[in-house]
């Protein structure tokens, strides 16, 4: 009898604190104590970055890396890798790219693997015109090239104290969704 009624007592808080689920969610950027998937961040490790260059021909259309890299249709690329999302003050992010950064989105290589193979599917309400990477290693490789450059010393996204290591990096702070 007793187990009847701790059931129908935690049954009925389940439904209580259901209805405050929406108001403490969680967003799906924040990172969590266990890695997504070790798989993942160790093929998105292990791409090619010389084969990733030749790939990013096609990025060039909208975006530049390097020192000197400024924005075009979509934003500069350097220091993408780890970097939080939607830093530059002087690009105009789509709202919902803008928010997740807000959010706490760090483009770590797992995160980057996800957008990559479907933009729109990663981020339905984003505005980047590109239909996907499809092949794993064709994106294992694009990241490993976007990963040879570092962010610059002046970065908008490096607080005052903090150092390029101090960003978070996937073996340090994993993210899941």
């Amino acid at each position: 009898m007793l187990r009847q009624h701790l059931t129908a007592t935690f049954a009925a808080g389940l439904l209580i604190v259901g209805g405050l689920i929406p108001a403490l969610a969680v967003p799906r950027w924040v990172p969590l104590p266990v890695a997504k998937s070790a798989a993942m961040n160790a093929t998105t490790a292990t791409g090619d970055a010389t084969r990733g260059a030749a790939l990013f021909a096609k990025c060039q259309a909208c975006h530049e890396t390097g020192e000197t890299a400024g924005h075009r249709v979509g934003p500069a690329l350097t220091g993408i890798v780890n970097r939080p999302a939607a830093t530059y003050q002087d690009f105009a992010y789509s709202g919902e790219l803008a928010q997740a950064g807000k959010d706490g989105l760090i483009w770590t290589r797992d995160f980057l693997n996800e957008y990559l193979e479907a933009p729109s599917k990663f981020m339905p309400e984003g505005i980047m015109a590109f239909v996907g990477v499809k092949e794993a290693a064709d994106r294992a490789d694009l990241i490993a090239y976007l990963a040879t450059f570092k962010a610059p010393k002046s970065a908008p996204w490096l607080f005052r104290n903090q150092s390029r290591a101090d960003i978070p990096l996937p073996g340090r702070s994993p993210v899941a969704r």
